[in-house]
């Protein structure tokens, strides 16, 4: 499975150009609408403050494209209806950033969830020293902490594979200091907060500590794209 992330200030451009292109097949596009930012504990003050994403602050909508495969992807990329959504999201002037990533699901998404559904959705910066580092920590540690946390719909982890800045061209790390994405589902925001109250929550809490040093922390619903 591969997956192009995209972030914007707006929905304009997926309101106009998103339900005219093609679903190639064993692919899927999910929406993703930000409800409201949060604070988090999962690292500490100082880390919490820090710009990870220029822009980040004015996320609005983020839409999922997952492929099968390269050939998939490819596919669709080369479409004319994909080059028409491209030249919308441009001229709209709502991209903020990008990525391709190689996902993990230590979760599958279940319920609700398997449609998108209500979402915990976290920009991870790594402390690790090496992006080996952070994802043998991350899938491996951290993922089965998450394992415990109650009331969990499902858990999928997008490792960075590639970075892309509001003009859609690929950008290093030190622009853009995104080295994961997690997505934590649960059936609605009361049973998100039921879930970070367990005892459970305190060891994972603290394995973030360790292995971020930065976060941006969102609530997001999500809907197959049209």
């Amino acid at each position: 499975m591969q997956t192009h992330i995209l972030c914007l200030a707006g929905d304009a451009a997926v309101r106009a150009a998103l339900p005219r292109l093609p679903r190639p097949p064993q692919s899927r596009t999910h929406v993703y609408r930000v409800l409201r930012h949060i604070p988090t504990d999962s690292v500490s003050a100082d880390q919490a403050r820090r710009s990870i994403a220029p822009g980040a602050e004015r996320l609005h909508t983020i839409v999922e494209f997952a492929f099968a495969d390269e050939a998939a992807r490819v596919e669709a990329r080369q479409s004319a209806t994909c080059r028409e959504f491209d030249a919308a999201v441009q001229a709209s002037g709502e991209r903020l950033f990008a990525f391709d990533t190689a996902p993990n699901v230590p979760i599958e998404p279940a319920r609700g969830a398997a449609q998108g559904g209500f979402r915990r959705w976290m920009l991870l910066q790594r402390a690790a020293p090496s992006p080996a580092a952070f994802r043998e920590g991350w899938f491996g540690r951290h993922a089965d902490l998450v394992k415990r946390l109650p009331q969990v719909d499902g858990y999928v982890q997008h490792l960075v594979v590639a970075r892309f800045g509001p003009d859609g061209r690929a950008v290093d790390e030190d622009t853009l200091a995104v080295d994961g994405i997690a997505e934590l589902c649960f059936a609605d925001e009361a049973a998100m907060t039921a879930s970070y109250a367990s005892d459970a929550r305190l060891p994972l809490r603290d394995d973030g500590r360790a292995l971020l040093g930065g976060i941006v922390t969102l609530l997001v619903h999500g809907t197959p794209a049209p």
